[in-house]
């Protein structure tokens, strides 16, 4: 049975310091089947995030049937999936639980200080969602991080993802919000060479911050090695599992901290 919750999480913005109140569903643990659609670009599918999620789940629930399929391409923006059309099917035909929504990063960077810029993004948000609830699943947004040598950028995209879940009386799952504070810590390297891509470090916390909003629940122990499918091309998942990630000890604990700090 899904429950209704109410979480609080700090918009930390430098011009308005307020509390967001995010209402959403969780999946009950309880249940035996869960069907996630993530629909995004290259910060959802690399390192195959989304198998990524689905082996946490399996690791901390087991018996969970779980599907995670993935719809999109590198770069790709709410907008640009609603006029391509696939995603728009699946929601439509498809069954699923949850349909995480990450929008491209940046929101045309040079006007992120305008509370305005990131008009498409909300407008294509809000088309999606009002198509995901009729469809009876929840909408999920994937709040993205900000590159690496623009650390200022991530209360504009916190304020833009916060804003738009709380007018839809959605759910966020700060992703970039636990990045900002793990960046604090030198052992953690989220980063790829490009400054914006993630490590398969970053893959794993963003898999690891969907589970917990998902769930409603930080677990107090999870594995730093998972397997599963590639995902290739397209969507399309390879045919053997190949290891995805392989975290020491120490980093998996220092993420499960943060995740702590930020969504309690």
């Amino acid at each position: 049975m899904l429950k209704r919750f109410k979480k609080i999480l700090p918009a930390l913005l430098s011009l308005t310091l307020l509390l967001v109140f995010i209402e959403g569903n969780t999946f009950a643990a309880e249940q035996n089947k869960l069907r996630v659609l993530f629909v995004g670009n290259s910060y959802t599918y690399y390192h195959s995030m989304p198998q990524m999620f689905k082996n946490l789940v399996h690791c901390q629930f087991p018996g969970t049937e779980v599907t995670a399929k993935f719809i999109g391409g590198g770069g790709a923006t709410l907008k640009k999936h609603w006029d391509v059309g696939e995603a728009l099917q699946e929601i439509r035909t498809a069954h699923w639980d949850y349909v995480i929504l990450q929008g491209q990063s940046m929101f045309g960077s040079a006007n992120l200080a305008d509370p305005d810029s990131p008009k498409q993004f909300f407008e294509y948000a809000r088309k999606f969602d009002r198509e995901i609830q009729q469809s009876s699943a929840q909408t999920v947004f994937f709040m993205t991080w900000c590159r690496q040598n623009a650390p200022d950028q991530q209360q504009y995209l916190t304020r833009a993802y916060l804003k738009i879940a709380d007018d839809l009386q959605s759910t966020v799952a700060p992703v970039g919000m636990v990045w900002e504070k793990l960046r604090q810590r030198p052992k953690v390297n989220l980063y790829m060479n490009d400054g914006s891509h993630p490590t398969e470090t970053g893959s794993y916390v963003a898999a690891l911050t969907v589970l917990t909003t998902l769930f409603d629940t930080i677990p107090s122990r999870a594995p730093g090695e998972l397997y599963g499918y590639e995902i290739l091309r397209g969507g399309v998942l390879s045919k053997e599992k190949v290891r995805l990630c392989s975290l020491p000890e120490e980093q998996v604990s220092i993420i499960l901290g943060v995740l702590q700090s930020v969504q309690r």
